[in-house]
């Protein structure tokens, strides 16, 4: 069957990702080294249902969109799907529809396929295509108003298409079409054996309607039950390249008198069929199978905000403000990523690991957008960090965010600084490699762009990096970004009224300090100078305050078993020490 060339109806251009019909809307690439920094991957393995899945959701991550209005169009078909189950359930059931289809479509018009393969896969086509509809259709009818322009133009195309004549001729041929296909079930083979039992003739017989399933003689000579051969199906033979070596090219199977013979009669069969499919080679099932990446998306989003939901983890569609105000503020934000760790590492205990995510409200705007976190390590200032960026990045592939409320300006990208591993190779050691990456990062980052250092200049001596960290918040400063800084460098943060006075600029600095339950602990003798020693425990809490001045360095360390009494003790048990 000859392809033929259809111009494409304006449909074709139709997008549930993006608003505008003929071009995609302005997009900026997340930065990878911050995708990898704020484990971006692991949050897509998550939302998506399989590795193709994955594929797809990771490319939208990849593009942080810079316009409201496509933000706005996905986060409206969100939230009607929430409110639409039905939807949800309908494009579930379609998803290996949508699949075989695809996998029908793009195998068409090959050069190594026959005609007999393709007018049978245009059948199977045109049949899921007409799923589609009726689905759809089916899924669209029951539903109350729908608010987002997505899915009521989508259900617009549903509805033009059921109503379309040649559609409606399809709808009424297309079974009695099948039915021929689904007659052709098996072949009879007649095979004449010679003298000495060897086959020498074979010849076509019939073609059946019904399954072979064995026969009288076949059940006197090897017993009744389900027919598995008496001997191994085989192929045709493989040519030999070269003279007498194996190869895995088979040979044309229309070279053998009796394939040759099998495939005329199909084609025969499948000659009315193939003209009769000319009628409907204008529709065009590609709408749908574009659909299917969008339809990947929706239901990887809506999967996330109804398990976080139902575990009491709250998600939230994100308001969208004036880019130029840079703000980002979230009540009861949460660290996404932790909280599908924790509710999936605790089966049957979802609820006790529900109460251990912790929510902080965190707001970066007018009255400070550069935040200074300082605290004990492990004290939860990584964790808010990677929180804040990946509801950033969320929030700009059109996604609901894990907080109660939340507002946010447009980023034009997500710049992150985590600590840099040595590579001995190149011979520039930590501190080398975390400027050049601090150089790369300010060779893009913008007034627009939001910043996350973590632990950044920790790799050289305190005096330093005080001095270079004070120089890099007043850039930070004048360049007017929001951003977030995690720091041991506790003189830093009681700095900041020095910094803010003695700096230009309308991004001022403010500091967070990561809170901890401190106790005392009458367990241990070995604190310096006599002074009472602590038990501390981080809550994980990151509240708006002064420095503590301190890191709880000897604390943690009597925590981890690891301070000056601690190790004596242990070298002595050992023998080590008198």
């Amino acid at each position: 069957m000859e392809a033929e060339t259809v111009n494409e109806p304006i449909t074709l251009a139709f997008s549930l990702l993006w608003p505008k019909t003929r071009q995609k809307s302005p997009t900026l690439p997340l930065e990878p080294q911050s995708a990898a920094d704020l484990d971006v991957q692991k949050l897509v393995q998550f939302i998506a249902a399989d590795p193709k899945s994955e594929s797809l959701i990771a490319d939208v991550f990849r593009h942080l969109c810079q316009d409201t209005e496509t933000i706005e169009y996905r986060l409206d078909v969100i939230e009607d799907l929430i409110n639409c189950p039905v939807l949800v359930d309908c494009w579930k059931s379609l998803m290996p529809v949508l699949s075989e289809m695809r996998y029908y479509t793009s195998h068409q018009n090959q050069e190594n396929w026959s005609d007999l393969v393709e007018v049978i896969w245009r059948l199977r086509e045109l049949e899921h295509y007409i799923r589609c509809v009726t689905d759809l259709g089916k899924a669209f009818s029951g539903l109350p108003g729908l608010h987002s322009a997505g899915l009521t133009r989508l259900r617009t195309l549903v509805e033009d298409i059921g109503k379309d004549p040649t559609y409606r001729k399809l709808e009424k041929e297309l079974p009695g079409l099948l039915v021929t296909v689904n007659r052709l079930q098996s072949i009879t083979v007649g095979v004449n054996l010679n003298a000495g039992l060897l086959p020498f003739e074979a010849a076509l017989i019939s073609v059946n309607s019904k399954k072979f399933t064995g026969g009288p003689f076949y059940d006197k000579l090897v017993g009744k039950g389900e027919f598995k051969g008496i001997a191994p199906l085989h192929t045709a033979p493989t040519e030999s390249e070269p003279r007498g070596e194996a190869s895995s090219v088979y040979a044309n199977p229309l070279m053998i008198p009796i394939f040759r013979d099998i495939a005329e009669i199909m084609r025969k069969t499948i000659r009315p069929l193939a003209k009769a499919l000319k009628d409907f080679i204008s529709i065009n099932s590609r709408l749908f199978i574009k659909l299917q990446e969008d339809f990947v998306f929706y239901l990887g989003a809506v999967q996330v905000i109804n398990f976080l939901n139902t575990h009491g983890a709250p998600m939230t569609r994100p308001a969208l403000t004036d880019g130029e105000k840079r703000v980002f503020g979230a009540n009861n934000l949460y660290n996404i990523n932790l909280a599908i760790h924790l509710l999936h590492g605790a089966p049957g205990r979802e609820k006790e690991a529900a109460a251990s995510i912790v929510h902080n409200d965190f707001t970066l705007g007018e009255k400070g957008r550069i935040a200074i976190i300082t605290g004990p390590n492990r004290g939860g200032k990584t964790t808010i960090l990677q929180a804040v960026g990946l509801t950033q990045i969320m929030a700009q592939v059109g996604l609901f965010v894990p907080a109660d409320r939340a507002e946010l300006s447009i980023a034009d990208n997500v710049f992150t600084h985590y600590p840099a591993k040595e590579e001995l190779e190149r011979g520039t050691g930590r501190f080398g490699e975390e400027a050049q990456r601090l150089r790369d990062l300010f060779g893009k980052a913008t007034r627009g762009s939001l910043v996350l250092l973590n632990e950044t200049l920790s790799s050289t001596s305190m005096g330093e990096s005080l001095f270079l960290a004070v120089d890099l918040v007043r850039v930070l400063r004048l360049m007017g970004a929001r951003a977030l800084y995690t720091t041991h460098l506790h003189q830093l943060a009681a700095n900041i009224e020095r910094i803010n006075k003695g700096t230009k600029g309308d991004s001022l600095l403010f500091s967070l300090v990561a809170l901890v339950k401190k106790e005392e602990d009458p367990e241990a003798k070995d604190a310096p100078d006599g002074k009472k020693a602590f038990k501390i425990t981080p809550t994980f809490k990151i509240v708006a305050g002064p420095p503590e001045g301190q890191s709880y360095a000897i604390d943690l360390a009597r925590r981890f078993g690891i301070s000056r009494g601690q190790l004596l003790a242990r070298l002595k048990e050992r023998g080590e020490l008198k």
